[in-house]
């Protein structure tokens, strides 16, 4: 009777250590696996940060987002202004454009701005205000790249605005009438486009300094999913504009980062799937996923935030 209870409860004891290592085992797995989002960042850090981010309703992290690309932009000009105490405004607006526009400043381009605070407009307000130019002439159109990543994940600065957009043969007039007045951008890129040799326009701001590339949309099944699925934010004191969903978003960097290595790329993936885990239609990234060719790629980012498909 003792023999048989102490050998019962040494059995109870075996299972509860084995299933206790096991627990241990894949925690450490999942930690060791677990990729922050820089190499000097700790691991409980990164968790915590993307913790508090999860906390935040989308306006706010556009507002977080609106101050950061702010924030650059009047750290740069506070620099300009001190390395160069008497510079003309003429002399310190050239300094900011070259700054800010870097090798998407064009030898011809000529800012009209004399408003400082028009110089650090942010990418939000840029989106807000070429959402109402495009949608007057009914070019359906979404924010992509860096921007979109930052609201949908981790906040970072951003050069330029990517806008894909779904624009005709005989709309492409139309557009050039509309940015002219506020634009800059070269007329042989419109013919190109026309021609079909060039897929996108890049545009600048005249006054805020600012830029954007116009991305021509095509018509394969995954260009013409991801403008379904674009959404529509019209939050309070933000302007209005549509962008990607954040599995778009994911995918479409993956699909870059597939073909360039780009550490950015994979670093906005990570940071959207850590921000987005419990939202995310996981059904529709592993279907386009494997349709692109890039489930392999999908499952190591999944496996470097510990989520296990």
């Amino acid at each position: 009777m003792v023999d048989g209870i102490s050998t019962y409860n040494t059995d109870a004891n075996l299972k509860n250590y084995t299933s206790m290592a096991e627990s241990i085992t894949k925690l450490t797995l999942q930690k060791t696996q677990y990729q922050p989002q820089a190499r000097d960042t700790n691991i409980e850090a990164d968790i915590y940060l993307f913790a508090k981010l999860q906390e935040l309703s989308i306006a706010q992290r556009i507002q977080l987002f609106i101050a950061h690309d702010q924030g650059i932009k009047k750290l740069c000009l506070a620099g300009i202004k001190f390395r160069h105490p008497h510079a003309s405004l003429e002399t310190i607006r050239s300094s900011f454009a070259c700054a800010i526009l870097g090798e998407k400043l064009s030898p011809q381009f000529q800012s009209k701005g004399k408003n400082e605070n028009m110089w650090i407009q942010d990418s939000i307000a840029l989106a807000g205000e070429l959402h109402q130019l495009l949608t007057s002439i009914n070019i359906p159109y979404y924010v992509s790249g860096g921007v979109a990543s930052s609201i949908h994940g981790e906040p970072r600065s951003s050069r330029d605005l990517d806008l894909v957009i779904e624009i005709q043969l005989d709309q492409i007039d139309l557009l050039v009438d509309i940015l002219k007045t506020g634009y800059y951008f070269l007329y042989g890129g419109v013919e190109g486009i026309k021609l079909g040799r060039e897929r996108m326009l890049n545009i600048t701001h005249t006054e805020a300094i600012a830029n954007a590339d116009l991305y021509i949309t095509d018509t394969s099944p995954f260009a013409i999913s991801q403008m379904q699925r674009r959404l529509l934010l019209d939050l309070e004191g933000i302007p209005k504009f549509w962008l990607a969903s954040p599995e778009d978003i994911i995918l479409q960097k993956l699909r870059w980062g597939k073909d360039t290595q780009s550490e950015k790329q994979w670093r906005d993936v990570l940071g959207i799937l850590k921000l987005q885990a419990s939202s995310l239609d996981q059904k529709y990234l592993a279907q386009w996923a494997k349709h692109l060719d890039l489930s392999e790629t999908l499952t190591n980012a999944l496996n470097a935030v510990s989520i296990i498909p």
